[in-house]
């Protein structure tokens, strides 16, 4: 990816809901492709009691790193989380996970994606072993404990990251080794129409959603050799993962963007393979709002799962 010079800017996010700051960012893995260039820093809200203030750093404009204010050993042992957001997440919904994860001592990397990741395959596998090398290689994760938590098209980010795994097991070994759990809410699973429906409903217009969603499924025929064959790549990393961590789901049975019985089919795959898998469904509530729809059960399950992983290794105040 085509991209200029940059340096790695600091910034930190006030407790009161200031906006932060950066000066730049650096390529995330030398000699590999650039991730997109920098943008300037938006306004967001995040609330962290009783630590203040989060340091925010800056990797590149869908890159951030949040350091947790609450003491829970050094940065280079410190457990960190990778969130993956839905598409077009704002700070302020970021907040809400965000606070989920750094009161409790935990660091979370804020890895955003973007629609071309998507429609565009290759460019999203470039993206995915960007995001790879940071964490193998880069001196302030290359050890650390990690536990990711993917939503929506966040999760097909992570499986093409589990796709480079897959080829290459030798070189990220290390890195599939220090993953302690994963944490899937509301992948996007089923037909090519229902992943045009998804990137349909990205956009805020609804009268153009279906000249959209048309027009996607039109795009995935016509360059099916550079979408269609990616998409099942990904889709079989799922269903046969280089990852044998516990895995929490958390989805809904009224959500048009993923078939439910494919999600239960899922399941029961990781199960016969040996994988400890915990789900939480819902039958009524929405595509990545599960924490806004059912706070009080979300965090339940989701703390409860964090308990259950080796505590030890994540040195974690759960």
């Amino acid at each position: 990816m085509p991209g200029r010079q940059r340096q790695r800017g600091h910034s930190s996010l006030d407790a009161d809901g200031a906006g932060w700051r950066h000066q730049g960012c650096p390529p995330v893995q030398p000699g590999g492709p650039e991730l997109p260039p920098p943008r300037a820093g938006q306004p967001a809200e995040l609330s962290i009691a009783p630590g203040g203030a989060a340091t925010v750093t800056a990797f590149s404009r869908t890159i951030r790193l949040y350091s947790s204010p609450a003491p829970g050993g050094s940065a280079p042992s410190r457990p960190l989380v990778v969130l993956l957001p839905w598409f077009g997440a704002r700070p302020r919904s970021m907040a809400r996970y965000l606070e989920l994860y750094l009161p409790r001592g935990l660091d979370v990397l804020v890895v955003e994606s973007d629609l071309s990741h998507f429609l565009w395959p290759r460019h999203g596998l470039a993206y995915a072993a960007c995001v790879l090398g940071l964490l193998r290689d880069s001196q302030p994760f290359c050890s650390r404990p990690l536990l990711v938590h993917a939503f929506s098209i966040g999760g097909y980010t992570f499986a093409q990251m589990m796709v480079h795994m897959s080829r290459e097991p030798q070189r990220h070994q290390q890195l599939a080794e220090r993953i302690r759990g994963l944490v899937y809410d509301s992948l996007v699973t089923g037909s090519l129409g229902d992943m045009a429906l998804g990137v349909a409903q990205m956009s805020s217009s609804a009268a153009f959603r279906p000249l959209i969603r048309g027009g996607t499924r039109l795009y995935f025929s016509l360059l099916r050799c550079c979408t269609v064959r990616y998409y099942k790549a990904a889709q079989g990393v799922f269903f046969r993962p280089p990852l044998r961590c516990p895995v929490l789901v958390f989805y809904c049975r009224n959500d048009p963007l993923s078939d439910p019985a494919l999600v239960q089919e899922l399941l029961e795959s990781w199960r016969r393979a040996g994988i400890l898998v915990q789900a939480q469904a819902w039958q009524d509530s929405r595509h990545a709002a599960h924490l806004h729809q059912h706070p009080q059960e979300y965090q339940e399950v989701l703390l409860g799962f964090l308990k259950q992983l080796d505590t030890a290794l994540l040195q974690a105040r759960l």
